[in-house]
């Protein structure tokens, strides 16, 4: 049986090697020429703003025809954002890490589950 502490150790070390990768090399890279951008940090700040004050009247069900200009005004401002090269560099790169992470998740679990299959079916060296 394998202790805790040894997964999560395991699980560090994989870590390490997804941080080296091309993918999340690529993301820093983009998240630094993000930050380099005075107009689209703002424009960020307002969204955020934004999303908090329409979550707020959705949590107190407050009708949508009193907030819906601020629905205009999200979708005006993604619009905005979404034409800013390094916003979407950043969001390219950012899906490429969502990838990868579901790819490594996937893979995990596949590799998991055919080991407990093997094992259940009586072959537990995985050469079935």
């Amino acid at each position: 049986m394998v202790d805790r502490n040894e997964l999560w150790a395991e699980a560090e070390e994989l870590a390490d090697l997804i941080i080296q990768s091309p993918e999340i090399i690529q993301f820093k890279e983009c998240e630094l020429a993000l930050k380099e951008v005075p107009e689209a940090q703002v424009m960020m700040a307002q969204l955020r703003e934004l999303q908090e004050q329409i979550a707020e009247f959705q949590a107190r069900r407050v009708p949508f025809e009193h907030y819906k200009h601020m629905m205009h005004d999200m979708e005006s401002l993604l619009e905005k954002l979404e034409n800013i090269p390094e916003v979407r560099k950043f969001q390219a790169a950012q899906s490429a890490v969502n990838d990868l992470l579901q790819a490594v998740t996937n893979q995990l679990a596949k590799a998991v589950l055919e080991r407990v299959t093997g094992e259940v079916s009586g072959c537990s060296s995985g050469d079935c």
